[in-house]
């Protein structure tokens, strides 16, 4: 796995030293030396021992020093330490905000003093920054609303990137002698977007000396056999250690939301049962639950999938037995919407296919940057004839996996789509998308993407809110309003499966399913490392009530072919 505290080392560098006015080539080591091992799966103290880690490309003898430096000292770089005393590390923060490039950064560093978000925040407030060269009302606005988006986001992981973390540590905690089980709750387990930490509940053969042992081993305090250390990232860990025999009762009533449980205890008590701590008591007897299901049998109604237990409307859904059969992994068949080395993807179309059929895909649905995204590399319309004689001999070849000609063209700022309607023809699915123009006012975004849908061209709209998680927020738009154009036109939506947008939300997928809108799954993948994103989709895709039978992309090819290419 990558070290991602080295990786974030190496990036904060690159900010760093271009803040300090340093050449654009020895910034470029290292945002690319970051970026391979972000990519690839590389050993560095293996590589460091066997004096071979000058071999990667991109790594120079200075930077391989400093990597061997972190390493020899547990996660600290002398190099990174000492830069930090000239140029604060705290400038890297405001870098993350959408549309403060780093050069606006230096800006505020050299002539405003500012040297961290709240400063930066006063000088909004203050109208300092509108009062500068080279910024403005505009510009302090829009500082202004992302500053408090990222504050309001603070304590907050991507529920991916805490999964990541958990699956490491779960492994760990399943391998100690006196575990019996051990298992995610709380929201991590629900799948929301983000969470605050990692909740993990863990049966032991004796509680109290598995809490002190698992304190030692971590190096913190227990209380109440919680346990609540850190990954080495800083996310918070709480470990709540229990018996056997009050196991399944706390899994589900650690995972769970107070609105759900309020409903169940409910349903319980109108069956005389009571719910204590430890458990359910019917006529005054403890019931034993060896399993969630127990609890859900004594309830009388229909198991309830930990992703639904949000609210009080799944307890009413499977007390009337209407709890759907979630989609599930092995239901999807096509890979849609991927890049590929024809614009910024980082493999080749070859490549991306074969490895789609190695995750068990049918067929893959090739969707470069159209030419409007030109800093994307977007394809010139020579390009899409090429691409399109190289897909045919593709498949020419009986990969095993049928390629489909797809592009994901660009919405322009006036809603139509990026092509002549000459070109667009030649595609078999061609999905939609924004990718500029984020500021418009909600009524001209609306009518935009609503334009977009109405185009006969349009099969599928991507990434429709336009958030990346922690980082961006959605733009405005009338999400309803949108869903309701889709419907009407027998449009596609997508849920972006890319850990950092899972794009249309669930909470709007739910209002989709009731428009009887079909969506997508897609993972928007560059790179073959990336294209399992599309599982990630389908955990979203599960929090919002989603059958197969909701997603085009659980059709096989066949079907896809006729119901959807040839629609």
């Amino acid at each position: 796995m990558a070290d991602k505290k080295l990786i974030k080392i190496l990036k904060n560098i690159a900010i760093l030293l271009e803040i300090s006015g340093e050449n654009h080539f020895k910034t470029r080591a290292y945002i690319n030396a970051a970026q391979i091992l972000t990519e690839e799966n590389i050993n560095l103290p293996e590589e460091i021992k066997k004096g071979t880690l000058g071999n990667i490309p991109g790594f120079g003898k200075a930077l391989t020093s400093k990597i061997t430096d972190y390493f020899a000292n547990n996660g600290t770089m002398e190099y990174y330490e000492n830069l930090k005393t000239k140029t604060p590390e705290s400038l890297t923060e405001i870098t993350k905000l959408p549309g403060i490039g780093v050069k606006k950064v230096k800006q505020m560093y050299e002539q405003l003093h500012i040297t961290s978000i709240e400063e930066l925040e006063n000088a909004c407030i203050n109208d300092t920054l509108s009062n500068t060269k080279g910024f403005g009302a505009a510009t302090q606005e829009k500082c202004l609303n992302n500053i408090q988006h990222l504050k309001a986001s603070r304590g907050r992981y991507r529920s991916q990137e805490a999964m990541d973390e958990a699956e490491i540590l779960l492994n760990f905690l399943r391998d100690q002698d006196n575990t019996i089980h051990a298992d995610l709750v709380s929201d991590i387990r629900r799948f929301t977007e983000t969470v605050s930490e990692i909740v993990i509940l863990l049966a032991a053969k004796d509680k109290e000396q598995t809490a002190s042992e698992l304190a030692i081993k971590f190096e913190t305090d227990h209380k109440d056999s919680i346990i609540r250390p850190q990954t080495s990232q800083g996310m918070p860990i709480t470990i709540i250690v229990t018996t056997p025999a009050e196991y399944f009762f706390k899994l589900h009533h650690l995972t769970g939301t107070s609105d759900y449980l309020s409903a169940m205890n409910d349903l319980l008590n109108d069956k005389q049962i009571t719910v204590n701590e430890g458990g359910l008591i019917k006529l005054g007897t403890k019931i034993e639950i060896k399993s969630e299901h127990d609890i859900f049998h004594a309830a009388g109604i229909q198991f309830i999938p930990p992703e639904l237990r949000e609210n009080k409307s799944a307890v009413e859904a499977a007390a009337k037995n209407n709890i759907p059969e979630l989609v599930k992994d092995s239901d999807l068949k096509g890979m849609l919407h991927c890049h590929s080395t024809w614009s910024d993807g980082r493999n080749s179309i070859k490549e991306m296919a074969l490895k789609s059929k190695e995750l068990g895909f049918e067929y893959f649905v090739i969707c470069d940057h159209s030419r409007a995204a030109a800093y994307a590399g977007g394809l010139t319309i020579d390009q899409v004839k090429t691409q399109h004689e190289e897909i045919d001999k593709l498949n020419e070849e009986n990969l095993g996996i049928q390629i489909v000609k797809g592009i994901e063209s660009d919405i322009l700022s006036d809603g139509s789509l990026d092509y002549p309607d000459e070109v667009l023809e030649s595609f078999d699915i061609i999905v939609a998308s924004i990718h500029s123009g984020f500021t418009m006012k909600k009524e001209e975004m609306t009518a935009r993407i609503i334009k977009a849908l109405k185009n006969p061209y349009t099969d599928i709209l991507g990434h429709p809110s336009g958030r990346l998680l922690l980082a961006r927020p959605a733009y405005e738009l009338d999400i309803k309003a949108i869903i309701d154009c889709a419907a009407d036109y027998g449009k596609i939506i997508e849920i972006n499966s890319n850990p950092y947008r899972l794009d249309l939300p669930w909470q709007d997928a739910i209002y989709a399913k009731q428009k009887s809108l079909k969506l997508a799954i897609n993972p928007d993948s560059h790179r073959t490392s990336t294209l399992s994103d599309v599982f990630t989709g389908v955990k979203a895709a599960r929090k919002a009530w989603l059958t197969k039978d909701d997603i085009i992309n659980c059709l096989d090819h066949r079907q896809f072919v006729k119901e959807i290419v040839n629609r």
